[in-house]
């Protein structure tokens, strides 16, 4: 079946994990006693990961272990993370079902790691690791905090969508059309949490919209642990030359179903818009490192002001609609189909950026992250700044919980994660009703153990299901297995619907092969 509109782009997140336990254990042993754990459960295999695609990061690479899991993700310890990088998909739902997947994944690690370990190793989904950077002269101290200085780290949630190549030619380009939509779009893409005075020029801890925004230092940058840039210049498209990978370093570490949908399909829109000519005019803010911290710290007043370029003032949320209304020409466009996820997306953008301009923010509490965070500080009243880390930290935590997502409440799961997934889920049935959310479950059972169906990674995981032992290593795009070398350079290459059930079931490693160099003789080499 043909793709229209976004469902052509290509898509995934990577998601850093801290794996932690109270006993002083090394987070790199127990990151890699969770992958082991991984492996262990038959969720995943090792595999030799193919460096020739990793311009610039080739040495880092080749230190790294990589698993790669059954459903097409690659799993391995980045820098004493967990991390999981999603198989590609083409779709919001798929967003947020292989989202879900990796919730999944990080759980069974974790648990698996404390059962090896026999100590009790707990995983986090956030962005920030807030610790107290001197000891404590007396019990007291260590209850309130007194004394003790916060420190803040950051980790990352990285996102990723395939473009044309030639729309990022020109950088300055990029950076005029690009930069207003990340800065802004933090308003409902924003995790929230609590950050140290130090991030912020105070004294305290202070609850942010948008962690990651208060260790940006630059536009661009092509590092994504110091000196961080608002974007990312990255040059490694993982396909063909023609594409370039957009890689998002400011994508955030989200639970909430709707916000994870909704920023999966604006991404997807504003991407195609940005690589038609819709957004040339976009908005400039005459600094925008400092309007994105700006703006993350309002979290009471609500303000949302942000100084443009040409010295005007403006409110962050009509950027916003800045950039809905160029989606909507886009979609007005003669020649331009409009898909069924596009068209829930920009009606779902729609009743947000509404809601925004009006400051109904009440609305949006178990839909959008650092709204029901917020709401969660002002319910418990933390005494101490070590209360309001514990509810962030409560928020964030996978446990048992996660085994909602295959199930429902019929189950009797027990969780201490103040993230609740029955009014997150009823949340986005409220806001996006014309989404099938009851085949969820069904969806992400999907997903914990097989690849999505359109994309490349289709091919490569069931190949690596069936023929595990023969394959000899494998990357984002290229797999060679026996003596056959395939370049899967095209995004949606040997998916489902090409990959037929005669051409996959019954047929032997040979005659597989055999029939994806016969639909793709330029890129399989036998």
């Amino acid at each position: 079946m043909p793709r229209i509109g976004t469902e052509n782009k290509i898509r995934g997140i990577e998601q850093e994990y801290p794996v932690s336990a109270k006993a002083s254990l090394n987070p790199s042993l127990l990151v890699n006693a969770a992958i082991r754990g991984l492996k262990r459960s038959r969720f995943s295999r090792d595999v030799t990961w193919d460096i020739i695609t990793e311009v610039s990061q080739e040495l880092h690479e080749s230190k790294i272990t990589s698993s790669y899991g059954n459903n097409g993700c690659r799993i391995y310890n980045d820098m004493g993370h967990l991390e999981i990088a999603t198989p590609s998909y083409n779709n919001p739902f798929d967003a947020v079902a292989y989202d879900k997947a990796s919730e999944i994944y990080a759980f069974v690690g974790a648990r698996e790691a404390s059962l090896s370990l026999k100590k009790k190793v707990v995983i986090h989904k956030n962005n920030v690791a807030n610790f107290f950077a001197s000891s404590p002269s007396s019990e007291s101290a260590v209850r309130t905090g007194k004394g003790r200085k916060i420190k803040t780290n950051t980790y990352a949630t990285h996102g990723n969508i395939i473009t044309k190549r030639a729309a990022c030619k020109d950088w300055s380009r990029v950076e005029k059309t690009l930069i207003p939509w990340v800065v802004t779009r933090i308003l409902f893409a924003g995790s929230g949490d609590v950050v140290s005075g130090d991030a912020i020029g105070k004294e305290g801890v202070k609850f942010v919209i948008s962690p990651r925004a208060m260790f940006v230092v630059q536009k661009s940058s092509l590092s994504t642990t110091t000196g961080r840039g608002i974007l990312n210049t990255r040059d490694q498209p993982h396909a063909a030359h023609r594409y370039w990978r957009l890689h998002d370093i400011h994508y955030e570490a989200l639970r909430s179903e709707y916000a994870i949908f909704l920023r999966d399909i604006a991404q997807a829109l504003v991407i195609r818009a940005f690589e038609l000519g819709f957004l040339d005019d976009a908005p400039e803010i005459d600094d925008p490192v400092s309007a994105f911290k700006k703006l993350s710290l309002d979290t009471q007043e609500c303000e949302w002001t942000v100084k443009l370029k040409n010295g005007e003032t403006t409110d962050a949320v009509s950027i916003l609609r800045f950039y809905l209304d160029a989606i909507e020409k886009m979609q007005e466009h003669e020649g331009e189909e409009v898909g069924k996820w596009d068209e829930i997306g920009l009606k779902c953008l729609n009743n947000l950026i509404e809601d925004l301009e009006a400051r109904h923010l009440e609305n949006y509490v178990d839909g959008i992250d650092w709204v029901t965070k917020l709401a969660l500080l002002v319910n418990y009243e933390p005494r101490t700044a070590s209360e309001g880390l514990s509810v962030c930290n409560q928020y964030a935590l996978l446990d048992e919980g996660v085994r909602y997502y295959l199930d429902d409440e019929k189950r009797g799961i027990k969780s201490d994660c103040l993230f609740n997934p029955k009014d997150s889920l009823a949340f986005a049935r409220s806001k996006l009703p014309h989404v099938d959310w009851s085949s969820l479950p069904e969806r992400v059972g999907y997903a914990v153990g097989n690849a999505p169906e359109q994309t490349r990674d289709f091919f490569k995981a069931e190949l690596l299901k069936r023929y595990g032992s023969r394959v000899r290593n494998i990357s984002w795009s290229t797999l060679t297995v026996g003596n056959a070398k395939i370049m899967l350079d095209e995004p949606f290459m040997l998916n489902k619907e090409e990959t037929s059930d005669e051409m996959m079931d019954g047929a032997d490693l040979e005659e597989i092969l055999a029939a994806a160099k016969g639909l793709y003789p330029g890129k399989v080499t036998l």
